[in-house]
């Protein structure tokens, strides 16, 4: 399973200067029209199978699931009448049967009630072997999913059985139980993610593919998709049977500009509401007495850096790879690339997340007689006896001057020379899934805000999302550890262990947690974002947004 690892770097990014948006005190009045704009031709709106952002975006406004995440991304109910605990019976003794009470008055967008089946459907369908869901392995602790999900090559009548095994269950209209291997203190965030979403049996077997194009794409959420112009924009309107505070919205608009410069000059006539801002231009919009009091910071829970393959000479060298990190100076990295953009960041969890420490990392601030010590334990006496390094980068956006800067510092601090290689984009993904690369950008952001999203899916030995080969038995027993351990503190305290660990080991170069710098018409009120947001902010709370007309 390959998540959504930022290969590519776009302009949006960290800290926090809150827009406040007044309340809304009465009705709104006159049209109620959003127009904002994704990062492009969605590659998949089906709940099962989606990817992250662009996907995600689209996904949270047609559909919902039995819980969800509030502004401060703490859990809330949502399908589910209450938060299954074990005081409550929602989790059992043994933590590893959770069972979920429906509300009975969710309906799909055409009238039709919501119920435990759709659940039971959805759920098994996610571990299809055939469909080859992208999220699954998020999921392999309920039982018989992985199982099911590795039938590839089995039979039909022997996935069935795998199919009818898997510890979901509709124990009526309207009460899930969901039966998991392990204890798993983080099984309730899951259950708050999209691919856990209801799905209607009965449409997909109906239209099969095409399930997701109107009007065949029915969900349970404050909007109903009525229109997909393909590669430039899908039309969504207020669902009149949602169950809860319908939309404020009438109608969103979601285009698809790829083009920075155009979605910005969109922007400026009027055409969108929301708007990134090129790169490199950030300083200039800070200073237009128009647009400034348009901006929109806040921080994002999203972490950028190199990988090293670790595994290939000379990133083999522990003490090498820490060389490295001392010697890049992240605050010029910001204020000359990035636009004064972002926050300098010298370990992986970011702020805001539970299991961020701002005292890790010391080590990898920029002091050049320090990487130069890492380099004399190296075994370098001098950076130009450093056998010539090669940086692998995506050729799109800011990336080249994103390389070219690394080279720069790199020959100036260290006099370590670096030879910088442009990829076609998807050459570059592919080089970098198959680990066949030697070092390069990345990055990550929380599917949801704890640690374990963060450590054992990136650098566990093995790991789907661990491209830079690190593997490390002490890592892996504290991880193991972790996820099973249902005290919050101590598990808690397992995760900065290994944290700690990865970031002594430094099999990534450590760059910056980014920041959402994003411009806002001053008419949209009642934004509300998060540090999870996907191509737009606020994506997660669209219906809470009204027009000031």
């Amino acid at each position: 399973m390959v998540k959504k690892i930022l290969t590519i770097f776009f302009a949006l990014v960290i800290i926090t200067s809150l827009i406040v948006m007044p309340a809304c005190s009465s009705a709104p009045s006159g049209p109620q029209n959003l127009t904002v704009n994704i990062a492009g031709e969605p590659s998949q709106i089906d709940p099962n199978r989606a990817s992250w952002s662009t996907e995600r975006t689209v996904i949270m406004q047609v559909f919902e699931g039995l819980l969800g995440f509030n502004q401060d991304l703490s859990l809330k109910t949502v399908g589910a009448t209450d938060m299954p605990t074990v005081g409550n019976g929602g989790i059992s003794a043994d933590g590893k049967t959770y069972t979920f009470k429906l509300r009975p008055e969710v309906t799909w967008s055409d009238g039709v009630k919501v119920t435990a089946h759709n659940y039971e459907y959805s759920i098994k369908r996610l571990f299809d072997p055939d469909l080859a869901a992208e999220y699954t392995s998020f999921y392999f602790n309920i039982v018989g999913g992985q199982a099911y999900y590795e039938a590839i090559s089995a039979t039909t009548a022997a996935k069935a059985q795998l199919h009818d095994a898997v510890g979901v269950k509709a124990l009526d209209d309207y009460t899930l139980e969901i039966k998991l291997i392990n204890a798993q203190p983080t099984f309730l965030q899951l259950m708050a993610l999209w691919p856990t979403y209801p799905i209607r049996e009965d449409i997909v077997t109906q239209y099969g593919a095409t399930w997701t194009e109107p009007p065949h794409y029915i969900g349970n959420g404050p909007f109903i998709m009525t229109e997909w112009v393909h590669s430039d924009h899908i039309t969504m309107i207020k669902n009149p049977n949602y169950w809860g505070d319908k939309a404020k919205l009438d109608k969103l608009v979601l285009n698809m500009t790829t083009d920075a410069n155009a979605l910005f000059a969109a922007y400026q006539n009027n055409e969108v509401d929301i708007s990134g801002v090129p790169a490199g231009t950030e300083k200039t919009v800070m200073a237009d007495t128009t647009l400034s009091p348009q901006i929109l910071r806040f921080a994002e829970l999203t972490t950028f850096a190199f990988q090293f393959n670790v595994t290939t000479a000379p990133f083999d060298n522990k003490n090498l790879r820490k060389a490295l990190n001392a010697g890049i100076d992240r605050d010029a990295f910001i204020n000359n690339v990035r636009g004064g953009v972002g926050q300098p960041a010298y370990s992986w969890i970011p702020p805001g997340m539970p299991g961020y420490d701002a005292n890790l990392g010391a080590d990898y601030h920029f002091d050049v007689t320090k990487a130069k010590a890492f380099l004399t334990a190296a075994g370098y006496s001098d950076g130009s006896k450093v056998p010539e390094l090669h940086l692998q980068y995506a050729d799109t956006g800011i990336n080249p001057t994103i390389a070219q800067f690394i080279q720069q510092q790199m020959k100036t601090n260290l006099n370590i020379s670096v030879v910088i290689e442009p990829m076609e984009r998807k050459a570059f993904t592919q080089a970098v899934n198959a680990e066949q690369y030697t070092w390069a950008w990345y990055g990550w952001g929380a599917d949801y805000p704890d640690p374990e999203d963060w450590l054992p899916q990136l650098f566990g030995t093995g790991a789907g999302n661990n491209h830079t080969n690190y593997s490390s038995a002490a890592f892996d027993s504290l991880c193991a550890q972790a996820a099973v351990e249902l005290d919050n503190a101590k598990r808690l305290d397992l995760y900065a262990q290994a944290q700690a660990m990865v970031v002594d080991d430094a099999p990534v170069l450590f760059m910056f947690y980014r920041e959402r710098f994003v411009l806002v018409k001053p008419h949209v009120q009642g934004l509300k974002h998060t540090g999870m947001d996907g191509d737009v902010p606020g994506d997660m709370f669209f219906a809470n947004v009204w027009i000031q007309n």
